[in-house]
């Protein structure tokens, strides 16, 4: 082919990509074509419909927790009021981040953002601070697939891929420079307006709203999901940033007595997950989801606390802290990383540590220990993992007993050492409650078999919950049977949730709320003691105030015999003999 041909070829080719009907329609069309040519929808007016858009289909919870404290026919203005300052605010971060090149993809993931969020507030109450997105990102394939429902799928389409279509297609017009800078400056000015006048007309409700129910904040969409993203994102580079050395704890730990001079401890702390107490049967819930426990309670085998208190209401906020020498008032998830945990002290002694997972991992409590004392019992040894209990259900998954298969290796191994060995639940982690048990624990009927929790009857939701706790019943009914075996050794299980569950309570479900308004169902956990035939111990009185995750360190350093000043003010479940 003649260079003639080819220069003729690529002349007519630029011609076209040149011309107004290539262009003028799409994604692109703004970038690549003067808008002062091109008879498009006015940017700033665009603007306004996606802020109006915003407001009026992510924000009903919002408004719906609103009317909750202030009632629609004694408040209406102001709850009007709310709607024109959310829609400012959203104009106003429009203003600002959206220009020639970037307003479509602005607005694009701020629908994304706000479809995906405003399904998850309406549907299971998720506030969206920056542990409950911690949390989110921390969550696992099977985790996600539990969330996935056809209610999201037609809310996806609806409120973002209709919308986003026709972004896409649709050509804005952003005017000469002067023009252009001219309508910025008048929407930025109205956008103030938006936010300020209503605040200044109803101030003395603004006051009561901003002082008394800053819990509401939470609810508005997009807005606090961005507002937390950003927050979380600042803390994770200053974190990056931050001295890697760990900050020792119990530097003066010793363990008065050892493996050589007495019998070997061998303790099994069960970290459950998603368990309420109002729901455990030895709490005296009038279901008997707890029947073994229940029997062995009566029998004096088994301790009740029946007053304890979760350190936060999320996996990945409270399982550190279980561990955590900082306590509850002075734990911080982000610097968590950082100090040194009771797991590392005991370690550090000489305490054989395994820690087997049938939940999401460890959260960072086995960071600093060597990876093989971790062992993965989410999947099956086909899928990587080592749990050969996982197909005794149509869902394939891995059931918590699984984790007691094979145990007797590991304690041979270390027959001369005390052992700590920690299981993590999946327990009754939701919203699929429905396949945390077999056929054989589904005493409670009908259940929810959708994720969908609030499209179910409250009850079948609670049915299929309270079938759960039956399985984690038997569990720990295995474990402690797997102890009392251990002849050998001095030998105790303790017992504690994560943190507990909202089913559906004022319309909340799951867990995850900021903790200074979360719900006493979040907080609230069983907490049982079970210790071997003639062990050295005397299992302390509740305090008046009750126990919280603050008792399980200086409890596990206890049954170990360990004595440290780190501890010194901490109430524990057991203390030594004297």
């Amino acid at each position: 082919m003649s260079l003639k041909h080819n220069q003729t070829h690529n002349t007519t080719f630029t011609k076209f990509l040149k011309s107004n009907s290539f262009w003028s329609k799409g994604f692109w069309s703004n970038r690549h074509h003067r808008t002062k040519d091109l008879k498009g929808l006015d940017a700033y007016l665009f603007m306004a419909i996606v802020a109006i858009f915003l407001t009026t289909t992510a924000n009903v919870t919002f408004f719906q927790q609103v009317m909750s404290v202030y009632p629609l026919a004694n408040y209406a203005l102001f709850i009007a009021s709310l709607a024109v300052v959310l829609t400012g605010v959203l104009l106003l971060l429009l203003v600002l981040l959206g220009y020639r090149h970037t307003l479509k993809t602005v607005a694009i993931c701020f629908i994304l953002i706000a479809t995906f969020a405003g399904h998850f507030t309406d549907t299971y109450g998720t506030v969206y601070d920056t542990t409950m997105l911690q949390n989110a990102l921390q969550t696992d394939t099977a985790e996600t697939k539990d969330l996935l429902s056809m209610k999201l799928l037609i809310r996806v389409v609806l409120l973002a891929g209709l919308p986003i279509c026709w972004i896409i297609g649709q050509p804005l017009s952003f005017g000469t420079l002067k023009a252009s800078l001219m309508k910025r400056l008048v929407t930025y000015l109205v956008a103030l307006a938006l936010v300020g006048l209503p605040i200044l007309a109803f101030s003395s409700q603004y006051a009561s709203f901003f002082r008394e129910h800053k819990p509401l904040r939470f609810f508005t969409n997009p807005v606090t999901v961005m507002y937390s993203a950003g927050k979380l994102a600042n803390m994770s580079y200053k974190n990056a940033t931050k001295p890697t050395e760990t900050i020792m704890h119990a530097n003066d730990a010793i363990q008065k007595t050892t493996a050589s001079t007495r019998k070997p401890r061998l303790v099994v702390m069960v970290v459950g997950e998603t368990a309420r107490a109002d729901h455990a049967s030895f709490n005296g819930y009038q279901r008997a989801t707890f029947p073994h426990m229940d029997k062995l309670i009566g029998l004096g085998q088994v301790h009740n606390f029946g007053n304890v208190t979760s350190c936060g209401t999320s996996t990945a906020y409270s399982v550190p802290c279980m561990f955590s020498y900082l306590g509850a008032e002075k734990y911080d998830v982000d610097t968590a990383d950082y100090h040194e945990n009771v797991i590392d002290t005991l370690d550090r002694l000489g305490v054989a540590i395994l820690w087997r997972d049938n939940n999401s991992d460890s959260k960072g409590v086995m960071n600093r220990l060597p990876a093989k004392q971790y062992q993965d019992y989410k999947n099956s040894p086909l899928q990587g993992g080592n749990n050969t209990i996982c197909h005794t259900n149509p869902y394939d998954e891995c059931r918590d007993v699984g984790m007691l298969v094979d145990l007797d290796d590991h304690v041979k191994a270390h027959a001369n050492q005390d052992i700590l060995i920690v299981l993590h639940q999946m327990g009754n982690h939701g919203p699929a409650y429905y396949k945390r048990y077999d056929d054989e624990f589904a005493q409670f009927l009908p259940v929810c078999t959708s994720s969908e929790l609030a499209e179910c009857e409250r009850q079948t939701v609670i049915n299929a919950y309270d079938n759960a706790l039956l399985a984690t019943d038997d569990f720990l009914k295995q474990t402690i049977d797997w102890l009392a075996a251990q002849t050998h050794a001095d030998t105790a299980m303790l017992y504690l949730s994560d943190h507990g569950e909202s089913l559906g309570e004022k319309g909340v479900y799951l867990h995850g709320m900021p903790k200074a308004f979360a719900p006493k169902e979040q907080l609230s956990i069983p907490a049982l003691l079970w210790l071997g035939a003639d062990t050295p111990f005397a299992v302390a009185n509740s305090p008046t105030a009750g126990f919280s995750h603050d008792a399980i360190t200086p409890t596990l350093l206890n049954l170990f015999d360990v004595s440290t000043q780190a501890t010194a003010d901490k109430t524990a479940f057991v203390n030594p003999l004297d």
